[in-house]
């Protein structure tokens, strides 16, 4: 049976959904406090390897 009234400002699920982890560093233009936000993820992506690679692994 087919809708009708289909939402159209919903997307549609893929049969087979991934999901990744990403960090864009360079999204923002430099500044000072994007420049410290920027260092912090930088430093938890460093910091938490071993967690994102076992939470990879688990998937």
């Amino acid at each position: 049976m087919k809708l009708a009234n289909k939402r159209k400002d919903i997307p549609e699920i893929p049969a087979s959904p991934q999901a990744t982890i990403a960090s864009d560093l360079n999204e923002y233009p430099p500044g000072e406090s994007v420049d410290k936000h920027a260092n912090l993820e930088a430093a938890n992506a460093h910091l938490n390897q071993d967690e994102i690679k076992q939470q990879t692994e688990n998937l």
